[in-house]
């Protein structure tokens, strides 16, 4: 692969300086932040909205054994046919 880079040697970019390079970029005012009078905006309030706040899960969590015996029969039941 093959690049070429062509620069006019009449018109030098001029050089950034290290402070420019490693400083983080200048933050650009948001919009959005007013501060002051205004109408304020309308959000949806914290749990309101279609459906309610969120329920909890109803199905009691499993106990660790509960879970042995759950995998001891999937292991069981996909084990391949022994043949004789």
């Amino acid at each position: 692969m093959k690049i070429e880079i062509v620069v006019d040697p009449a018109r030098p970019a001029p050089p950034a300086s290290l402070a420019a390079r490693v400083a983080p970029a200048p933050a650009a005012p948001t919009e959005g932040a007013r501060t002051g009078g205004g109408r304020p905006r309308r959000g949806r309030g914290a749990g309101t909205g279609a459906g309610g706040p969120r329920r909890r899960n109803e199905r009691p969590a499993k106990s660790v054994a509960d879970l042995d015996a759950e995998m001891e029969d999937y292991t069981a039941s996909n084990a391949p046919a022994a043949t004789a």
